[in-house]
């Protein structure tokens, strides 16, 4: 925001207010920021947060309704269209990060059961909350439960966990876990001119080492900065 704002003064763009929270502030944090958005003669909101401060920002505002704004979003929120079923928010612009494809992602996703399910304590508040039932036989809550009988199929399942079509932050994740795996390996094996790789499993490796390793992991051909990367622009408005 520090940049944004000194880059705003540069071009003679007019910032009226600038407030900070995190959705674990007290109530009455968010609605002081929220009044100040209220009582602000600005129409355009820029609005760097996370998307789950979003909704909590979003959700105050819609409890006193103002005239709607158009914000200016970052990556975080602005691919999400659920934002805009809050009154305050007539439209939505940013950039979004690009949607990718994870192969064998829903494949795995999906190939759970109820036995597989049982061995997680996770997974298992996951099933019984998609299918409304109870995984085993006994209940704690002394209310009597629907049982789990095995016919719950996840791949009907209409839910945020199957939907692999807008992959952004995840795939993120994805090749932040895959470049720390390969710097790991390549801390603790070695590649002979034979074409074998040697692996010394009972190697200790310090963070420092693996970090070394890391800088040199790369997801381009030849180690080559990528050209042509292409960011999304999220355009969303309402009443159309």
């Amino acid at each position: 925001m520090g940049a944004f704002l000194q880059a705003a003064q540069e071009e003679g763009i007019c910032v009226e207010y600038s407030e900070a929270f995190y959705r674990t502030n007290p109530l009455s944090r968010v609605q002081r920021v929220a009044d100040v958005i209220r009582r602000s003669t600005a129409r355009v909101v820029v609005a760097f947060v996370a998307i789950g401060d979003m909704r909590i920002l979003l959700g105050e505002l819609e409890r006193l309704p103002s005239p709607p704004r158009q914000w200016i979003g970052s990556e975080s929120w602005v691919t999400d269209p659920d934002m805009l079923r809050f009154s305050l928010c007539a439209g939505a612009i940013g950039f979004g990060i690009p949607r990718s494809v994870i192969p064998g992602l829903r494949d795995f996703l999906l190939d759970l059961s109820p036995q597989k399910v049982s061995n997680s304590p996770l997974l298992t508040e996951f099933w019984e909350g998609a299918f409304g039932c109870r995984l085993g036989i006994g209940t704690t809550t002394g209310v009597e439960e629907k049982v789990c009988d095995g016919s719950e199929d996840i791949q009907q399942l209409q839910t945020p966990y199957t939907d692999t079509s807008q992959l952004r932050v995840t795939n993120m994740v994805y090749k932040a876990v895959y470049a720390i795996a390969h710097a790991i390996h390549s801390s603790v094996c070695e590649e002979r001119e034979n074409s074998t790789v040697n692996c010394d499993k009972n190697l200790h490796v310090k963070p420092t080492q693996v970090l070394e390793r890391l800088k040199r992991v790369n997801f381009s051909r030849n180690g080559r900065m990528p050209t042509g990367t292409q960011w999304p622009l999220m355009s969303w408005s309402t009443g159309r």
